[in-house]
């Protein structure tokens, strides 16, 4: 933390200096006016579905209970990625939908949303401009743009870009009821290409950004539906019902792997637990055995060579339940860097799972672990772990209280860039020893 700003002053500077309104640009989309032609201006969401054909719906339930689901789609149709935010609402679908689909009270209980208003431009469908304030903690910036609405209730909308600040603004937000259907699952999902010069120097440059701003947004967005949504239930009468407590993830990931395999072959996952501290659970899936993942996941002082944040990894001495090392991590996140170091016992069981306690200077012991399942001829990967982020400096600690889920946004993109990296590493090894 004592080099949060080296380095960085300059783009410091430069997001003060667009600390102001950017003047929306670019064309106005023509308002669809047939079914087909809505179909064609949804084209990228229309037929996607947060659950895969032939998952269980109740191996989704589960791990919302545990906290909020994120999955990044690696290859959707049309679009480079798309993000999925999902979280447990305790009041049925209809209570949900409607609160979502409030946009012009979007200013009440929406952050970051000055306002916004809704014109009806066909059946079901609205043409929806929005004002936003964008509070990054360390820069700041206005944007107005407009999306196309369809509503199909209770259970979806699409909409799609209609002008302003975006080349590409896509996404739906779909609400699968529980089995007793008194709670709903409700998912965020979307995709965009920002127009302003300001956002894709930041991105191009950052490109982790991208992907931390995602999870910040689709955590605040998520969390406030779901707070305004059971306050208008309990409001109206109805008696939200008590939140299940779930299981342990580390169980729960292994119960179902038929469904798991089809949540991950459309892209990462992320499992975000509330704290403090926010435990993630990132997942991922491979082409490989579980003996050849293993063999990459366990060799943790080659981990310098291909990852990141890990600068130095040293073998201690041979624990009363497993091998101990040191480890010394630096984060760059343009504006956000941190570092720390800690050491672990860790407790294998070849070639299914690793544990540890993480004992980190000034902070309390925490566990996390690696567990690998196998599922046909591929190797699901899931990998849990936290950190003390308060514990890294002052500022860092300033910008958790002005904003709390940066530590989701922090800790769930930390664990992307990881489990991302490792699985390429375990690829290329797999590869150059022709599988």
């Amino acid at each position: 933390m004592d080099g949060l700003f080296r380095k960085k002053w300059v783009w410091i500077l430069a997001g003060f200096l667009v600390s102001a309104h950017l003047p929306a640009q670019g064309t106005r989309v023509p308002t669809p006016k047939t079914e087909a032609e809505i179909r064609e201006m949804m084209k990228i969401t229309y037929n996607q579905n947060i659950l895969p054909p032939g998952a269980r719906k109740e191996t989704l339930e589960g791990l919302l209970e545990l906290g909020q689901v994120i999955v990044f789609y690696d290859h959707p149709p049309v679009v480079p990625w798309m993000s999925a935010a999902g979280i447990m609402v305790n009041a049925p679908a209809e209570t949900v939908f409607n609160t979502l689909t409030d946009y012009p009270h979007y200013s009440g209980f929406i952050p970051m949303t000055k306002g916004a208003t809704k014109e009806k431009v066909g059946p079901n469908l609205y043409n929806v401009s929005y004002d936003i304030q964008v509070n990054m903690v360390f820069f700041k910036y206005g944007m107005q743009y407009g999306v196309y609405h369809y509503d199909r209730p209770p259970f979806r909308t699409d909409w799609s870009h209609s002008w302003g600040e975006f080349n590409i603004n896509v996404g739906f937000w779909e609400l699968i009821p529980t089995a007793d259907g008194t709670r709903t699952m409700a998912f965020y999902s979307v995709h965009s290409e920002p127009r302003g010069k300001f956002l894709n120097m930041l991105y191009s440059r950052e490109p982790v950004l991208e992907v931390m701003t995602n999870v910040m947004t689709a955590t605040m967005v998520t969390r406030a539906v779901k707070s305004e949504a059971e306050k208008r239930y309990r409001a109206g009468g109805g008696k939200c019902p008590a939140g299940k407590k779930g299981r342990k993830i580390f169980d729960l990931l292994a119960e179902d792997p038929a469904s798991m395999k089809k949540f991950l072959e459309r892209g990462k996952l992320l499992v975000l637990e509330d704290g403090p501290t926010v435990y993630v659970t990132s997942g991922t899936i491979t082409p490989v055995s579980r003996d050849q993942a293993w063999r990459v996941i366990t060799d943790f002082q080659e981990y310098p060579r291909f990852m990141p944040a890990v600068k130095k990894v040293e073998f201690l001495e041979k624990g009363e339940k497993g091998p101990r090392y040191f480890w010394e991590i630096a984060i760059d996140l343009m504006v956000l860097n941190y570092s720390y170091n800690y050491q672990a016992e860790y407790v294998m069981k070849p070639p299914e799972s690793i544990t540890w306690n993480m004992t980190q200077e000034n902070a309390q012991s925490v566990t996390g672990f690696w567990r690998l399942v196998e599922s046909e001829d591929k190797t699901l990967l899931f990998n849990g772990s936290t950190a003390d982020l308060r514990k890294m400096g002052a500022i860092l600690s300033y910008a958790l209280k002005v904003e709390p889920t940066l530590e989701h946004a922090i800790l769930g993109c930390q664990s992307l860039v990881n489990i991302s990296t490792l699985k390429s590493e375990i690829e290329k090894q797999a590869k150059a020893r022709g599988r």
